[in-house]
């Protein structure tokens, strides 16, 4: 395990190395707390890599985030380096998308087995990602530190679902089809590239503190505290953004190249 050393230092994980519910849940909180999730390389036209030593280096080194195929792939890595048994998932995202609309499975997600049971575990949803996995059974409502979650059963599908601002939302669908590596790099390779790609059109970035949520559309940044209200706050300069991808989100933009030009455009169409 000696290679996952550098990941379980940046997180500031410090307790022990078995395959335990315990061990999954401590692992995922400091994932989600230490690892933006952001997409900086597809919005400046970066390269997104899968394999373990770039995100390693680019997580760890770099001071960088990414997004879900990037989390949930190094995720599954340590999982497994530790002894956890995984699967990964895909799913066909729902949040804000028309009932009439079929969506891609373009999301990556985890079914992990621990201490007798199985799990979702998922580190890159964005702004309303699972902060701990939850355990994979359905009309259960599970409370989790940044909110209450549950799995529902529609068809041959699975629902999972977040209680925010006094409804239930759908958040994606997904099923127990097994994917792989070479799955994730052509799901990859179009959410990162194609001109029509959410994260390629828009800046977008999330992080969870012991405090709330910290979220990044474009121009507008968001705190969502623990039980209390939203505070939001429109951007108006390229340093506005960065200093708030540093502070906010912990990125480190410095070495993200052409971003500055990026965020221009980012501003004169706000």
């Amino acid at each position: 395990m000696k290679n996952i050393a550098a990941y379980l230092d940046h997180i500031h994980y410090d307790g022990t190395l078995t395959p335990t519910f315990d061990t999954l849940y401590h692992l995922h909180l400091l994932h989600t707390q230490s690892i933006p999730f952001e997409n900086l390389s597809s919005f400046t036209g970066a390269e997104v890599r899968l394999d373990i030593p770039s995100l390693l280096e680019k997580f760890t080194v770099s001071g960088r985030g990414g997004f879900c195929y990037e989390q949930n792939t190094l995720f599954k890595y340590v999982l497994e380096q530790i002894g956890f048994k995984t699967l990964g998932l895909a799913a066909r995202v729902r949040l804000n998308v028309p009932d009439d609309i079929v969506t891609p499975r373009s999301h990556m997600l985890l079914l992990v087995e621990a201490d007798g049971e199985q799990w979702i575990a998922d580190t890159g949803f964005g702004g309303m990602s699972l902060t701990v996995p939850i355990r994979f059974t359905t009309n259960e409502i599970q409370t989790t530190p940044h909110g209450q979650y549950r799995l529902t059963r529609e068809s041959e599908f699975y629902r999972l679902e977040a209680y925010a601002k006094g409804e239930w939302k759908v958040l994606y669908l997904f099923d127990l089809t097994a994917h792989y590596p070479a799955d994730y790099e052509v799901y990859n390779w179009y959410v990162s590239r194609h001109p029509g790609s959410h994260f390629v059109t828009s800046l977008v970035a999330a992080r969870a503190s012991k405090e709330g949520r910290h979220a990044l559309s474009n121009t507008q940044y968001s705190f969502y505290p623990i039980g209390g209200e939203a505070e939001k706050k429109q951007l108006l300069s390229v340093n506005e953004i960065t200093e708030i991808l540093e502070h906010k989100f912990h990125i480190r933009t410095a070495d993200v190249v052409g971003l500055d030009a990026k965020l221009s455009e980012l501003i004169t169409a706000s």
